[in-house]
């Protein structure tokens, strides 16, 4: 019996942009894209503060999962809370593939090209890194997203 109360336990989640709340609410877990990986978080969660790198955010609740794309930040994860920060985060149907492919192109050749700066390479990188993170979360849900409306 304290296993099952355990498993329907949920955790709240916060996730805020600059430009403001992007998502919050209760859910069953949360796998966060770090520096170290991939973090797999329920209620009941050490303590904890990791750096995000750009990629997905998955959060499940009632068996279901939905994932988002959000840049590098951090979070702030707590038994009972977590607060992700990040400088933009987009549910997959916000994401515009052509927009994102773009963007790769751009900071891709930016990056190899030998005028570039140690820092527009370092700029470069990480536009490398957002653009293929928008594109993977695009790709993996957009299609099949019975969320297009929005909410989990």
């Amino acid at each position: 019996m304290a296993e099952d109360q355990h498993a329907s336990r949920t955790i709240y989640v916060e996730i805020v942009t600059p430009y403001g709340m992007f998502f919050e609410g209760p859910v069953d877990m949360v796998v966060i894209t770090s520096k170290d990986g991939e973090i797999g978080i329920m209620a009941g969660h050490t303590p904890m503060i990791a750096a995000l790198t750009p990629g997905e955010i998955r959060l499940k609740n009632d068996g279901n999962w939905r994932g988002l794309a959000a840049t590098n930040g951090y979070a702030e994860i707590g038994p009972e809370l977590i607060i992700i920060v990040v400088n933009a985060a987009e549910w997959p149907e916000q994401i515009d593939l052509a927009r994102a492919k773009a963007a790769l192109e751009r900071a891709d050749k930016r990056y190899h090209d030998s005028r570039t700066s140690a820092q527009e390479r370092n700029h470069a990188r990480h536009g490398i890194e957002r653009a293929k993170a928008r594109i993977k979360v695009q790709q993996k849900y957009a299609a099949s997203s019975p969320h297009a409306a929005g909410g989990i």
